[in-house]
């Protein structure tokens, strides 16, 4: 059973382990809110690797330090005219030879990434959280008699109650600007989803929060709580989007996002 292939709540898993480990999560459990078809494709064509995105860097530099420089390699020749060189051409092929198989990463990227670390460390509220843990935490559970998976960022414990930790970075961490951020791409439902997978392989009920910071400098940093109401909001999405995989499921149909001829009409301010 490839349930069993990492215990219900381990650290450090490694991502491809993760990935091969036959459970819903909740990624591409929100692909059915576009449709069943969008969900079923992405069930059966899986991206075959994992995004390389600035963030991904950030979480590294600012949850595993000591793993960053093992992990990434800088990419950093310059042209006659300063300008940052084509990653394409002899040079570039020795690059790669040269750092195996480390993700690269440009020389801004990695300031950027750096940036955004220096920032959470110091920040007084988030250090806290993250003073103490462990990262990368791969959790297994069953939710009516269907394997499910989650992976948070982080997992540390503050006044003997569990925490678990996000680290996010956005354009804008201000309160509605992330808050509106939150909604459109369903964060909501990751923040439940982990909940109720950690209370149900663990028996213990944690608190959540949310570390957000700039991804431009001056790499501003706020912590949010997550409250119940939000939490219950994920609950109720994410539960209502099952009960529609159900649904495909018993009848072995994968509709699109609409099933019958649709009359255009144009936005508001058009008009």
């Amino acid at each position: 059973n490839e349930m069993n292939a990492v215990r219900p709540i381990q650290s450090r898993v490694p991502y491809d382990d993760y990935r091969s480990i036959a459970a819903l999560n909740i990624s591409l459990l929100k692909e059915i809110s576009t449709s069943p078809l969008h969900f079923q494709h992405a069930r059966l064509h899986p991206k075959q690797s994992k995004p390389l995105t600035l963030g991904t860097a950030a979480h590294t530099a600012t949850l595993e330090p000591e793993r960053f420089a093992a992990d990434y390699a800088i990419w950093g020749r310059r042209t006659d005219s300063g300008k940052l060189a084509p990653r394409t051409g002899k040079a570039w092929d020795a690059f790669l030879v040269d750092v195996g198989g480390k993700t690269v990463i440009t020389e801004d990227e990695c300031s950027l990434a750096l940036g955004m670390a220096h920032a959470v460390r110091n920040d007084p509220i988030a250090r806290k959280y993250i003073e103490t843990g462990d990262p990368e935490v791969t959790l297994l559970w069953d939710l009516d008699g269907r394997p499910c998976k989650g992976r948070m960022d982080w997992l540390t414990r503050v006044d003997g109650q569990p925490v678990l930790v996000g680290l996010k970075s956005a354009r804008d961490v201000t309160h509605y600007k992330f808050a509106a951020a939150a909604a459109r791409y369903g964060y909501h439902l990751q923040w439940a989803w982990y909940f109720d997978g950690f209370v149900t392989a663990t028996g213990d009920t944690p608190r959540l929060v949310e570390i957000v910071v700039e991804s431009e400098a001056p790499h501003a940093v706020i912590v949010y709580a997550i409250p119940e109401d939000v939490i219950e909001q994920g609950r109720d999405e994410y539960r209502q989007h099952l009960e529609t995989l159900e649904r495909c499921e018993r009848l072995n149909e994968w509709p699109g996002p609409a099933e019958t001829e649709q009359v255009l009409s144009l936005p508001s301010w058009v008009y």
